[in-house]
């Protein structure tokens, strides 16, 4: 018998088998599952209170973090906190730069970056925005005390940083791998 037949007889022995009922038990689901569940109905809520404001969550996100930021940003360091190509990126700021939400001033010692900043309008729809967003969140963790959120925020914190996507160590700027690696 070659190795097709082999797997055809296993297949059908596999096929054949005598059906057993689905355990009565429910199965939990994984974490990695549930939160990304979670991530896409907070997208989806997201999207849903931006949607009057013209924005979508990536231009709500890079507005936002120009907002908190203070300064201005390039193209390339708003692509790399998005997790965005940078050829994404000019998308998502020729729109914001179109709703006159952001302005793009040469840089004055490179000539070829146009760092972006928020415009009034920028802050005047970035305030309305938070503000929906914080309502979603409040809507969210209503179930939770106090105390509880606050584990929930450090809990879930503390996961982004394991895996290394982006937020800074409890104690300020995140560490680069090489640094944790020889620590």
């Amino acid at each position: 018998m070659n190795s097709r037949e082999r797997v055809c007889d296993d297949a059908a022995a596999v096929t054949d088998a005598p059906k057993t009922a689905a355990p009565s038990v429910p199965v939990e689901p994984r974490i990695s599952y549930v939160i990304a569940r979670l991530e896409r109905a907070v997208r989806a809520q997201i999207n849903e209170r931006l949607r009057p404001h013209g924005l979508t969550t990536l231009q709500y996100t890079t507005l936002s973090v120009l907002g908190s930021r203070g300064q201005p940003l390039s193209n390339a360091q708003l692509a790399r906190r998005a997790y965005m190509t940078p050829q994404a990126m000019i998308e998502v700021l020729n729109a914001l730069e179109t709703k006159g939400l952001i302005r793009r001033d040469p840089h004055p010692n490179h000539r070829r970056v146009y760092p972006a900043s928020v415009t009034d309008e920028g802050r005047r729809v970035l305030t309305i925005c938070d503000a929906s967003v914080e309502q979603m969140e409040e809507e969210m963790l209503a179930g939770l005390d106090p105390a509880q959120r606050e584990l929930f925020a450090e809990l879930l914190k503390g996961c982004v940083r394991a895996l290394h996507a982006g937020l800074p160590s409890e104690g300020g700027r995140a560490r680069s791998p090489a640094a944790r690696a020889s620590a």
